[in-house]
């Protein structure tokens, strides 16, 4: 059965003026012109008989819709370990915030930002997960865990530290790099980045966490929604995880609480 979000190698079957018809795992699936590499640069049209990497954007349709993309790959990548992460860890009822309007907050942030990280503010709204994994959102009536506020406050602050003499993380010193804060380890301090790239796709950023108390940095390439399910499900690799269940009751692991509900807003 085909699923959303997920890649296989696809056989081209059959190519007409409108698309490409191929077959996946014992299904047949297509792909709209406009979804072939060729339609957007100089890739050779598909032929029958070529073998491509292609992600499925609507399993439920007939047939299903796949892309080879490069852009759909990667975002697929992302969005893939949020559906996991939403049968671990059920949101609120009713669901987060859906007015989001994503195209100032990426003017106001001066990049745009990972498609896994926008569908978990709709999907859950800003939050506590696994009772110490704070969800950064935008727009929180709270600027201790408002998006955009504490870009621009964790800015201030790292660049006093550094200009006092704490070293930065090497990740840095790789060109034109900065850092836009995600998640916010409560209690502990930890503060979650991730580590914008010029010329790097945001579904392609690391993750990156400074802890709270100290000079320490641990980078980790995979996306902030990757990261969240790894908590969550106990299996994260991060040295600042790895006591959680001395410190998180069992049943608050899998637990999300809203903002709104922890401020009494």
């Amino acid at each position: 059965m085909l699923a959303d979000h997920h890649e296989y190698d696809v056989v081209v079957t059959v190519v007409t003026p409108t698309g490409i018809t191929v077959h996946a795992d014992g299904h047949d699936g297509f792909l709209d012109r406009t979804k072939h590499p060729s339609w957007w640069s100089d890739t050779p049209p598909a032929a029958v008989g070529d073998r491509m990497r292609a992600v499925v954007l609507d399993a439920g349709r007939t047939p299903p819709r796949f892309s080879a993309l490069p852009t759909d790959l990667r975002t697929a990548r992302s969005l893939r370990h949020t559906e996991p992460l939403e049968r671990l860890c059920p949101p609120p009822a009713p669901r987060g915030r859906l007015d989001v309007e994503w195209a100032a907050v990426e003017e106001a942030l001066g990049t745009a930002l990972p498609a896994d990280y926008k569908r978990l503010v709709r999907t859950y709204g800003g939050g506590l997960f696994g009772g110490t994994l704070w969800l950064l959102e935008p727009d929180c009536p709270e600027a201790m865990y408002d998006l955009v506020a504490q870009t621009a406050e964790r800015a201030e602050i790292l660049a006093e530290l550094w200009e006092a003499g704490e070293e930065k993380p090497s990740e840095l010193g790789e060109g034109d790099v900065r850092l836009v804060p995600w998640g916010y380890v409560e209690g502990a301090g930890h503060v979650l980045y991730w580590l914008v790239r010029p010329g790097v796709e945001p579904e392609e950023w690391t993750v990156i966490l400074n802890e709270g108390r100290g000079p320490f940095w641990e980078a980790h390439p995979v996306p902030c929604s990757r990261f969240l399910l790894d908590v969550v499900a106990g299996t994260s690799p991060s040295f600042y995880f790895t006591d959680l269940d001395d410190i998180v009751a069992p049943e608050d692991r899998t637990r999300f609480t809203p903002t709104a509900q922890i401020l009494g807003t």
